[in-house]
């Protein structure tokens, strides 16, 4: 690459401006009037143009078809800025070499949302429509730009499953494609990153950025590297940065990757041996268990916190006369203190995490899969692996750090594809500056969404769940159930085969094979548990004969605290037109009424209901939707404060690319 090539590729963008009062609301509004060829009914328009040019050259020689498609390439080189803009007849040559290739023909409305995340929009695609095609057909041509172009995935399975399978697809455009995962070397990453396009995850791709700034300090920012590579008397040593650069992102399940997981922080971190503190650690769990709810400290639900009473702090300052060390100053034990509380009490085992080779693995409430290497921070892992009784890691100092937000608002073009995103439509606006196109089904949805069903206790709960798969189960109709946690679904596992009902559990600590279990759900007769989206990816089919027994039946055990991730496990069935069920069971015993729901109003409102009071159920399911909305907001807070926080940081440090 010449030096101003590689200034394109390294140069980071200014994130958007979040306006706020009424600019925002003024903002806000903007997103409804769209350009006229981004609107839905252009869209589809142009779709169906192209597929229909895509039809008529079907059967063109695939010699022709690679000449027309390098011609198409050269033109999108020279214009690489103009890529919304790109021929009709260039994506109509694209898709004729998926079904060339892959054997995979887009319907009019995969090319939809192909197009509208050429133009930088997010789509809404229902479970199923073909996600995967509609991305890869994106990727094309941005690679075609001679830009770095990342897609990024849930998990490293995905991002080797689809670099892999669409191999034959990019080679015929002239695309080369690779793909990073967590087991790789830093030689191996940047042979893979220099492949135009490049499916990874947004903690290798974070991470990687984050090391690549710290491996060339002074000379990180883009701005100075061109100014080097122009003016030094001498060529350079090869540069150790793995990564091309960072212009182009295509987010697959996108809610995830920009909304739930946004205020995560990507840590680069380094252990330092502190013996004084593991020690103060086990002392501090110790002492906790003498400390009781409401008589030493209360507990503070939403916000998963412990504040200390008078009688709290009387027992740690007795206990800390005979201790040295950490233990004279007064804040610190309190807050080793204060940790061991939180851990003891909103962090349980195999819901927040697992269990692993006598090692902390914490798992992802939003999805159920395990993340390891991750920890939390400011001595938590710690007091978290002291309540376990499982060796205690050193802590560790961060040298970097970035929040996936900040990150992802870093890109000079950013697009994304996912099952649900209208209900977060004003935050990706707001936030990225994407707008959000619901993609039309390309088969009418046949699915049944039965109304939810709420119990007043959980035991209730379990027994309902039982007799409705026990219901379906008898006529080998295949189910998929949900869960909230690791914990429930091997309760609910066992509950099944006392009964003598086999299933398979996917979760964080039953993870192998987890495409496989996924996609054979749909088999008759199949009982499939997983934790909230685990296996989120991969299709579920209906096997033989199962279309007559009314599709795929998924059964939901609560209500989660996004009502995005409903509709996604919703979305499993009723795929492509196929049949399915849905149904949610909840209590008032679930996590979210626990959380939201004043203990007195849940109280009276299960009496209520055991005693059969007319329209007590209908107020439950009514109450925990307004939990729902509750955690909703609290969560949208949550983020919103991480966002003020990147943006102080940001004016504060300057040119970093840290803040």
């Amino acid at each position: 690459m010449t030096p101003s090539q590689t200034y394109r590729s390294t140069q980071l963008a200014n994130p958007p401006r979040v306006f706020r009062g009424i600019d925002a609301w003024a903002h806000g509004w903007a997103r409804r009037f769209r350009p006229k060829k981004e609107r839905l009914s252009q869209l589809e328009a142009e779709a169906r143009r192209i597929h229909e040019i895509a039809e008529r050259f079907a059967e063109v020689d695939i010699e022709k078809l690679k000449r027309e498609l390098k011609e198409f390439r050269v033109d999108v080189r020279a214009r690489p800025d103009d890529v919304g803009d790109v021929p009709e007849s260039a994506m109509a040559a694209i898709t004729n070499a998926a079904r060339v290739r892959l054997g995979l023909f887009a319907h009019p409305p995969q090319i939809m949302a192909a197009l509208a995340m050429l133009r930088g929009d997010l789509v809404e695609v229902a479970t199923g429509e073909g996600k995967t095609l509609a991305i890869a057909l994106v990727a094309v041509v941005r690679a075609w730009t001679e830009r770095p172009c990342h897609v990024v995935t849930a998990n490293d399975y995905l991002a080797e499953r689809d670099a892999k399978y669409l191999g034959r697809f990019f080679e015929l455009c002239g695309v080369t494609v690779g793909h990073v995962t967590g087991k790789m070397s830093p030689e191996e990453r940047r042979t893979q990153y220099r492949n135009a396009v490049v499916y990874t995850t947004a903690k290798e791709l974070a991470a990687d950025f984050l090391r690549d700034d710290l491996t060339e300090e002074a000379f990180g920012h883009p701005g100075r590297r061109l100014i080097r590579q122009i003016y030094q008397a001498r060529p350079s040593r090869d540069s150790r940065r793995v990564l091309r650069g960072l212009h182009t992102v295509i987010v697959d399940e996108a809610d995830n990757g920009l909304i739930d997981e946004a205020v995560t922080p990507l840590i680069i971190s380094q252990s330092k041996v502190n013996q004084a503190l593991e020690e103060a650690t086990l002392q501090a769990a110790e002492l906790s268990r003498e400390f009781v709810c409401d008589r030493h400290y209360q507990r503070e639900e939403t916000r998963r916190t412990v504040k200390l009473k008078d009688e709290g702090y009387r027992v740690i300052d007795d206990a800390s006369e005979a201790l040295s060390g950490i233990w004279r100053g007064r804040t610190r034990k309190v807050e080793l203190v204060l940790k061991a509380l939180e851990a003891r009490e909103f962090f349980h085992r195999d819901k927040q995490y697992v269990v692993e080779d006598k090692k902390i693995v914490i798992v992802d409430e939003s999805t159920g899969r395990r993340m390891p290497g991750r920890s939390w921070r400011q001595g938590l892992h710690q007091a978290v692996e002291a309540k376990e009784g499982v060796p205690i890691t050193s802590p560790a100092v961060t040298i970097a750090s970035i929040s996936f937000q900040r990150f992802f608002r870093q890109f000079q073009a950013i697009a994304g594809a996912t099952g649900t995103a209208w209900e977060a439509a004003g935050e990706f606006w707001r936030i990225y500056g994407m707008r959000v196109n619901r993609i039309p089904l390309h088969r009418p949805c046949q699915r049944q969404e039965l109304p939810p069903r709420v119990f007043a206790t959980a035991e209730e709960k379990w027994n309902a769940v039982l007799g409705e798969c026990q219901k379906r189960h008898e006529i080998r109709q295949p189910i998929l159930v949900g869960t909230r946690s690791v914990a429930d679904s091997e309760e609910l596992a066992r509950r099944l085969r006392s009964v003598g009902l086999p299933c398979q559990i996917l979760n964080a600590v039953r993870h192998r094979d987890e495409a496989a279990i996924i996609a054979g759900a749909g088999q008759k007769g199949r009982i499939t548990i997983a934790t909230n989206m685990a296996g989120r990816g991969t299709d579920i089919r209906l096997g033989e004969g199962v279309t007559e027994l009314g599709g795929l039946c998924v059964i939901a055990t609560d209500f989660y605290d996004s009502g995005r991730v409903d509709r996604q496990l919703y979305g499993r069935s009723g795929r492509q037109g196929d049949p399915g069920v849905a149904i949610t069971y909840a209590s008032l015993d679930d996590e979210l009424a626990t959380k939201f729901l004043h203990q007195w109003t849940a109280k009276g409102l299960r009496r209520a209901m055991k005693q059969g009071v007319p329209g007590s159920r209908n107020l439950a399911r009514f109450l925990l939707r307004r939990c729902q909305k509750r955690s909703e907001k609290e969560a949208f807070r949550r983020r919103e404060n991480v966002l003020k926080l990147d943006e102080e940081r940001a004016k504060s440090l300057g040119f970093s690319a840290k803040a």
